[in-house]
């Protein structure tokens, strides 16, 4: 049985969190996502509470990125790339248009 401690956090917190590190702003990481500012930067605080350290530090008007969570974004962006060529390898093809 594997440790709570060991899990990973749900795949939707990681997204986000690189979305938002990709554009140094909730606001544009959200519109990429087509949900709300709010819903994204709750998704970001509960990354951050499964983690049990900040991702980001929070300063006027912006955010800066922690070392864990440079370390994070270098791991996560890997994954997010590996996962994405994957999916577009293994994706049927689309009819072209008419």
């Amino acid at each position: 049985m594997s440790n709570p401690a060991d899990r990973l956090p749900p795949l939707d917190l990681l997204v986000a969190f690189e979305a938002v590190a990709r554009h140094g702003s909730v606001t544009r990481a959200a519109a990429e996502r087509f949900i709300t500012q709010s819903a994204l930067s709750r998704q970001v605080q509960a990354l951050e509470s499964a983690l049990g350290v900040p991702v980001f530090e929070r300063r006027h008007r912006a955010l800066v990125l922690t070392p864990a969570g440079e370390r994070l974004l270098a791991a996560t962006r890997g994954a997010v790339a590996q996962l994405s060529e994957a999916v577009a390898s293994i994706r049927a093809p689309r009819p072209p248009a008419p």
